[in-house]
């Protein structure tokens, strides 16, 4: 993880304004970015640079990692047989300033007003997976997603280093839904099918001249038919 001091630890909402999703098609898997379910208004698929994904790994149903073929291009595509995968990606630093939002670090604009690192995290699953894969922000189903079904009730467990996560928001299809209890867990029903949408986030004290803060959001990805 990167050089921060955790002062503050909260949870945030304003991370879920864009999806990261994967989609499985034989035996690949293709990374989008936009709006999953996009409104009239909103476009579902948004071009992104393909070296803003810093971590790719590919599970085994034991949480073995296993080799895997990338290719490097927009989208981005990972070949292999993953019972799971996860992804890291980073738009880098966002400062705002009294001339709108710059994609940039606080030590390369002028008059800085509040700056942060945008850091999100995806994970899909195509079996039942029930532990946290990686150290990062990650939300895990504790419930069998196999043969679920539309009205069903699943629990999931939002954990950072592997430990449970409290008062977090999580959110489902972009809109949140509510907080995760003492145990990091909250339990949301299911209410469409395709791929499932449910998202958290936490903004993290940087000590650093490049940002206040770090957001880091985490997304995971499951099928219901």
């Amino acid at each position: 993880m990167k050089k921060y001091l955790i002062l503050l630890l909260f949870s945030v909402g304003i991370a879920f304004s864009h999806d990261l999703w994967l989609e499985k098609k034989d035996n690949f898997y293709t990374l989008f970015y936009g709006h999953l379910n996009p409104s009239d208004n909103d476009q579902k698929s948004i071009e992104y640079n393909p070296n803003s994904v810093f971590e790719i790994k590919c599970f085994s149903q034991d949480g073995k990692e296993k080799s895997i073929k990338v290719e490097r291009s927009y989208p981005l595509k990972i070949f292999g047989k993953c019972d799971s995968v996860f992804i890291g990606f980073s738009s880098g630093y966002w400062t705002k300033t009294p001339y709108g939002l710059k994609n940039l670090p606080k030590n390369q604009v002028h008059m800085p007003l509040e700056s942060w690192k945008s850091v999100e995290y995806v994970k899909r699953l195509d079996t039942d997976i029930n532990k946290p894969l990686t150290a990062n922000l990650e939300i895990t189903p504790l419930d069998s997603i196999k043969n679920v079904k539309i009205g069903d009730k699943i629990t999931f467990l939002v954990t950072l280093n592997a430990k449970p996560v409290k008062d977090t928001v999580v959110a489902y299809d972009e809109k949140p839904i509510g907080t995760t209890d003492d145990e990091g867990k909250i339990n949301i029903r299911i209410k469409r099918s395709g791929i499932q949408n449910i998202s958290t986030s936490l903004k993290l004290k940087e000590v650093s001249e490049k940002a206040d803060f770090t957001i880091y959001t985490s997304t995971l990805n499951f099928e219901v038919k």
